[in-house]
């Protein structure tokens, strides 16, 4: 029996990460933000932010997504820390200001992935939490994917 050479299915380009793949590396989170603090904390969900190939949405979609990316990472933070307060008013004193962000992939193929993101800001304080995902992963929650991909994102608070 002849043994032929093995070849990956998948083109090499496609199983390297883009830079707009590249993970952000996450920022520690202060010592001062315990499960405490952060339950008292009141916070303000800045607009969402699509980063890398966005253009691979419509306009219409990125705004579905957008909008569901700020909704849902705030609906994830009233679930981890229910007695904490939400205001939209980013200048009030001692706020935590979060922004989410989706790094979007270089192509919606089901083998590629993407890193979501919470940046949050309390003055000179700041943390970064993100988890990466699967297109296909997150494809399967359907209308909950945003809610599946920022519980996991905010899982990684204290």
């Amino acid at each position: 029996m002849k043994t032929l050479p093995t070849r990956s299915l998948v083109p090499a380009a496609l199983l390297t990460l883009s830079l707009a793949q590249a993970q952000t590396p996450p920022a520690p989170i202060p010592a001062v933000w315990t499960q405490a603090s952060l339950q008292a904390a009141t916070y303000v969900v800045t607009p969402a932010a699509l980063e890398g190939n966005a253009g691979l949405l419509k306009a219409d979609q990125q705004k579905i997504v957008l909008d569901a990316m700020q909704r849902d990472s705030q609906n994830a933070l009233k679930r981890k820390y229910p007695a904490a307060q939400f205001s939209t008013d980013a200048a009030a004193p001692g706020v935590i200001v979060v922004h989410p962000v989706w790094m979007v992939p270089g192509s919606l193929l089901p083998w590629n992935s993407f890193q979501a993101r919470l940046e949050l800001n309390r003055g000179a304080e700041r943390a970064v939490v993100s988890d990466t995902f699967g297109v296909l992963e997150v494809w399967q929650h359907q209308a909950d994917a945003a809610n599946y991909v920022f519980d996991r994102v905010v899982a990684k608070l204290p």
